[in-house]
């Protein structure tokens, strides 16, 4: 699925959160909206972005402790998922074949 934002152009703005159908139309599924971190977030969610936030100066945003809900650190709001790793047996050695000698008379 694709999803876009989508400002309506009006003074104060609201900003919506469109997904592509299959047959090429936009529909709603967030919004409208006035703040556009918001509407960012909820794109990010929808996307599967995992990207980390960022302040104006380029530096990373860190969590509010004081909305558990919600971090602030992804523009998602939510921390990805860890992966599980897969721990990979130790490769067996292979053996070679001895060749067997033949003593000559």
């Amino acid at each position: 699925m694709k999803y876009i934002i989508a400002e309506n152009g009006n003074f104060p703005p609201q900003y919506n959160v469109l997904e592509e159908s299959e047959d090429g139309i936009y529909r709603v599924v967030f919004g409208p909206d006035p703040d556009l971190e918001d509407a960012q977030r909820k794109h990010a969610e929808l996307s599967g972005i995992t990207k980390r936030a960022k302040k104006e100066d380029g530096t990373f945003k860190a969590d509010d402790p004081s909305t558990p809900d919600i971090n602030e650190a992804y523009v998602s709001g939510k921390k990805p998922v860890k992966k599980k790793t897969v721990k990979k047996s130790p490769a067996k050695k292979k053996t070679v074949a001895k060749k067997k000698t033949v003593k000559k008379k």
